[in-house]
């Protein structure tokens, strides 16, 4: 659905210049929900804007569905653009018009006829739960209903792609959890390629089945979420994903492993079979369970008072049944 080749991004300001986006490829599949995370001034925003060319490529090729987005001129990218959805952060609803001139405006741009446009909003209303929200204006409506116009706007020519610039981080936790919601049936409904940008990993947990960690301009790590989540490569994937016990010195005596259980192994008597096999006691120090897509994911932090000959005995045994283990003392 969606290639980016060796994409850059370079902007420049008088003498100086800024990279922003370092040789970035990507491969996105039709249906995916696409996640790319990184922290404040990773890229992130230049590369979603990249995509439909708010932002112009320094160098590089943009492929959706085939077509090579870049070097398209103005015709034929209005066209292409046609195809692909964006909802923002601050949600860019036009204040002086209702709810419904806001669905219809990007169908009143390309001249749909009335009835067309009046069913068609109606129906994308109706899909976000703002059917009763028709003839209101933005400044009556919270921001979650504002976002769901945002939604319903970004559909109303029915995309292939939508494209989501920190949909979420103006929104409370619940209201998150509710766009999220929606954003997801949206995707099993009508097969649309989501890619999502945000600083958020909860988001990335909740909904993306597929991340790229973004991090000075460049990706350092990409792949499924829930293998991102259970085998983080990278020091700075780690802060977004480990778990950090942040036990005090005195508790932290011996061999103190991070352990992360895929769904594989999240279910298995492993602590038992550990103890009974290397006839040793074993001390958790933190614990937890969470779910990635509705696959769970364990982490844990023990103690042993063993050598080193049996840690890595132990670590071996552990890797073999699909827990990684991570050494931390």
């Amino acid at each position: 659905m969606i290639n980016i080749k060796n994409l850059s991004k370079v902007y420049t300001k008088g003498n100086n210049q800024v990279t922003a986006l370092k040789s970035i490829s990507l491969h996105i599949e039709k249906g995916d929900i696409y996640g790319i995370i990184g922290l404040s001034g990773a890229g992130k925003s230049s590369l979603i804007r990249c995509i439909n060319r708010l932002e112009e490529p320094t160098s590089g090729d943009i492929f959706v569905k085939n077509i090579n987005l870049v070097g398209l001129k103005s015709k034929e990218l209005r066209n292409a653009r046609k195809k692909m959805g964006m909802i923002f952060q601050n949600f860019n609803l036009l204040h002086s018009k209702t709810v419904f001139e806001n669905v219809a405006f990007p169908l009143r741009l390309i001249k749909t006829p009335e009835k067309i446009i009046k069913e068609k909003v109606n129906s994308l209303l109706e899909l976000v739960k703002l059917q009763d929200k028709a003839h209101v204006y933005p400044s009556q409506l919270s921001g979650g209903q504002k976002q769901r116009v945002g939604i319903a706007r970004a559909l109303a020519n029915e995309p292939d792609v939508l494209l989501c610039d920190e949909a979420t981080s103006a929104l409370d936790p619940k209201t998150t959890k509710q766009i999220l919601k929606l954003l997801k049936n949206i995707n099993k409904e009508f097969g649309l390629t989501i890619v999502v940008i945000t600083h958020e990993m909860e988001v990335i947990k909740e909904i993306c089945n597929r991340v790229a960690i973004l991090e000075g301009g460049y990706i350092i790590e990409e792949g499924a979420t829930i293998d991102i989540f259970s085998k983080p490569g990278n020091s700075v994937t780690k802060h977004f994903v480990e778990h950090d016990p942040s036990l005090p010195d005195q508790y932290i005596k011996g061999k103190v492993l991070n352990l992360s259980f895929t769904e594989n192994s999240a279910g298995e008597p492993l602590i038992s079979r550990l103890t009974k096999k290397f006839d040793i006691d074993v001390n958790i120090l933190s614990g937890k369970i969470e779910y990635i897509q509705e696959k769970p994911i364990g982490k844990l932090t023990i103690q042993l008072n063993v050598d080193c000959d049996q840690l890595l005995a132990i670590v071996s045994f552990l890797e073999e049944n699909h827990v990684k283990a991570e050494v931390l003392k």
